[in-house]
């Protein structure tokens, strides 16, 4: 990344303790459809597509993305907040999980299920899962590409969580899609249990809260456990934008 913002004439500062800090602190963030959600609330864990078919789920077929990158048996995150459209609900990992899981779970600058339909990569001959192998960091060791990414790609290191289009795109190369480009995944196998120290926030409509047993059951249970809760009211069944606004509205009251 230095390199790359030498060759464009870009200045890299020193680390300002803010993006030291923003870099560092950013949650893991899943989220689903609400039907979604009350089943593994239900369950008490997330479960990569190759876990829930072996317990009875739909198997990926095979020209999948997440078959055709190796994915299928990987719970995904993305260091940021909510970005996968079409969902209501989700959940916030604090980044201890990084460390409980650093022997097995892997992360890249950008999201990896955007590179079979959606990103264009630099060289579209080389093979996308050499592609995504190629561009695979440790956790948590990534965070400090991550730190360098906001401090010097964006105007601003908060219009990472924003959402707002950087103004370089990045060493790595990849054209089109939306914020998804740049926001930084973590995968991790198999599982991940909820009930645990390392959840952070749970997010889902008041509507839900009330009406679903096991949605309800987990913010009783966060509620004992000293885990945040926060429920919103929404104008449709699943409301993205209203989700995605209450995680930008937690993430900045964590950061003062």
């Amino acid at each position: 990344m230095t390199a790359y913002a030498r060759e464009n004439g870009i200045e890299v500062a020193d680390p300002a303790p803010d993006t030291v800090r923003l870099s560092h602190s950013l949650y893991l963030a899943h989220s689903t459809a609400s039907d979604d959600f009350s089943k593994i609330c239900a369950a008490g864990r997330l479960l990569s597509a190759t876990q829930l078919a072996l317990r009875g789920g739909k198997a990926s077929k095979p020209g999948s993305v997440k078959v055709l990158l190796g994915t299928a048996d990987s719970v995904f995150f993305y260091v940021a907040p909510f970005r996968y459209p079409n969902t209501g609900c989700g959940l916030l990992f604090a980044r201890s999980l990084e460390e409980h899981r650093m022997d097995d779970g892997v992360a890249t600058p950008f999201d990896s299920g955007g590179l079979v339909h959606v990103l264009v990569r630099p060289n579209p001959a080389e093979p996308v899962r050499d592609f995504l192998s190629r561009h695979e960091l440790p956790i948590p060791d990534y965070r400090e590409y991550l730190r360098i990414s906001l401090a010097t790609l964006f105007d601003k290191p908060v219009d990472y969580i924003e959402g707002s289009q950087p103004r370089w795109s990045g060493p790595i190369g990849l054209m089109g899609g939306d914020r998804r480009r740049w926001t930084h995944e973590v995968r991790i196998p198999r599982e991940v249990w909820i009930r645990t120290g390392d959840l952070q926030a749970v997010f889902a409509p008041i509507s839900r809260v009330a009406s679903d047993p096991e949605i309800g059951r987990l913010f009783e249970w966060c509620k004992s456990e000293g885990r945040d809760r926060i429920s919103f009211n929404t104008a449709r069944g699943d409301d993205f934008e209203a989700l995605r606004r209450e995680c930008v509205k937690y993430i900045y009251s964590k950061l003062q």
